[in-house]
């Protein structure tokens, strides 16, 4: 216990955040809806937000190293409440695609120093699961924070406002914590092309992961809109909320199956599992509020799950001084996707079918990855179990995945294809529908 008690600090704040995060998963669209924008312009603020992430990840270990992680994590959370609050005074295109992208950039750069305190707080065997623990402290708060605006009977445009102060709050843990600073990370942030030529399939289902999460959550809530129209915020918290906590259920089980059968194999049955839901969800299109909760429920379980196996794919087939390199691949890989996949399901959603064809988008690209996966399997042999790093739930919002643990001898596994990385990467220091 004295472990959690070393990172409540971290954990209380995070759940925070994600209570806000959870909450602006709602609204934005929601607003963005009601205010009659178009549906690719709805996408390009989404993508705006996966931008400025990636900007944030990319740049967080240089600000941490110059100012230290609770200077940093108090400027980045400050940053993220006055652009959350900034989305009341203007509801401007542009206006609200900047504040999204500088929110982008705060939201990386907290979780970087959040999960750096992590790492530094916990011992390299035990991280794994102090590291899970605080990935499902997330998601709760991502469940969470539908509720507390569609519970509460605001104005959509008053989360803003709810949001900000639950940003703000997250100031307090860290800021009070009687904790000493953590040491100071090391290195700089290496080229996601690594990922490519040493698992090609782990930087596939990440990027799709980033192109059919983060496109297809983005219109979800509006698509909730439909199924309780006396309610739509509380339709939409509801869809939101079984997605993540079927996500939660669903992690674990197929982090266990990976560790015993070829990681790819897992990936494409989860993918097929996503298309499958996906056309279910563009047949049925409005099965009432709880089908309509269940089956994106079941969609989300599927398609929210497979990320994490692919990254730990990919540290199977890394040397244990490359993980770094790996894991910082897999986050700039997905935030790629992730910039991408709004602007392509925002072009779905505007075309003649509607959400039919948001669905549609979500079931192609997830076949297409599912299909992926079957093809590399058949290119490459899978990993020798005595060679596999254990499995470790990590979202995709993850920051600071550069701390998946190395093993004491490197592996012997060579890159699934091509030449390896450099040798002895720099690490990028540990700090999300």
């Amino acid at each position: 216990m004295m472990i959690y008690r070393n990172v409540a600090t971290v954990m209380a704040a995070t759940l925070l955040l994600q209570v806000a995060l959870g909450a602006l998963g709602v609204a934005l669209p929601l607003v963005m809806n009601a205010a009659q924008w178009s549906a690719v312009s709805i996408g390009a603020v989404v993508a705006g937000y996966s931008a400025g992430f990636m900007a944030g990840a990319f740049t967080a270990p240089r600000i941490i190293r110059s100012i230290g992680h609770i200077r940093a994590y108090a400027a980045y959370a400050g940053g993220a409440a006055a652009t959350t609050l900034a989305l009341a005074l203007d509801s401007d295109f542009t206006w609200w695609l900047l504040a999204r992208f500088a929110f982008g950039v705060c939201a990386a750069g907290i979780f970087a120093v959040a999960e750096s305190w992590i790492a530094d707080a916990t011992a390299p065997e035990r991280r794994g699961t102090v590291i899970s623990a605080y990935q499902i402290v997330g998601r709760f708060g991502l469940v969470l924070g539908p509720f507390v605006i569609a519970l509460s009977g605001l104005l959509m445009s008053d989360t803003f406002v709810v949001a900000g102060i639950f940003l703000s709050l997250a100031l307090i843990p860290v800021v009070f914590t009687g904790r000493g600073q953590p040491a100071m990370p090391t290195g700089a942030t290496v080229s996601p092309l690594r990922l490519l030529t040493i698992a090609p399939a782990a930087a596939a289902a990440v990027f799709f992961a980033g192109i059919i999460n983060t496109g297809t959550l983005a219109f979800i809530p509006i698509w909730a809109e439909t199924l309780q129209a006396d309610s739509p915020a509380s339709a939409a918290a509801m869809v939101l909320a079984v997605i993540y906590t079927l996500a939660i259920l669903v992690q674990w089980p197929a982090g266990w199956i990976s560790d015993r059968i070829d990681r790819r194999m897992v990936i494409a049955g989860l993918a097929a599992l996503s298309a499958f839901f996906a056309i279910l969800l563009g047949v049925l299109l409005n099965p009432g509020l709880i089908g309509g909760a269940i089956l994106a429920g079941l969609w989300g379980a599927a398609s929210l799950a497979y990320y994490s196996v692919g990254v730990a794919h990919a540290a199977d087939r890394s040397r244990g001084e490359d993980l770094p390199a790996i894991a910082s691949g897999t986050l700039l890989v997905w935030a790629a996707g992730a910039v991408l996949g709004p602007i392509l399901s925002g072009i779905a959603y505007a075309g003649p079918l509607g959400a039919r064809g948001l669905f549609l988008f979500a079931a192609v690209f997830s076949a297409i990855l599912a299909v992926a996966m079957l093809w590399r399997r058949s290119a490459r042999k899978p990993v020798r179990e005595e060679e596999r790093e254990p499995f470790v739930y990590l979202s995709a919002t993850s920051a600071g995945l550069a701390e998946i643990d190395a093993p004491e001898t490197p592996s012997e596994a060579g890159p699934e294809t091509g030449p390896g990385p450099d040798p002895e990467p720099e690490p990028v220091p540990r700090t999300p529908s």
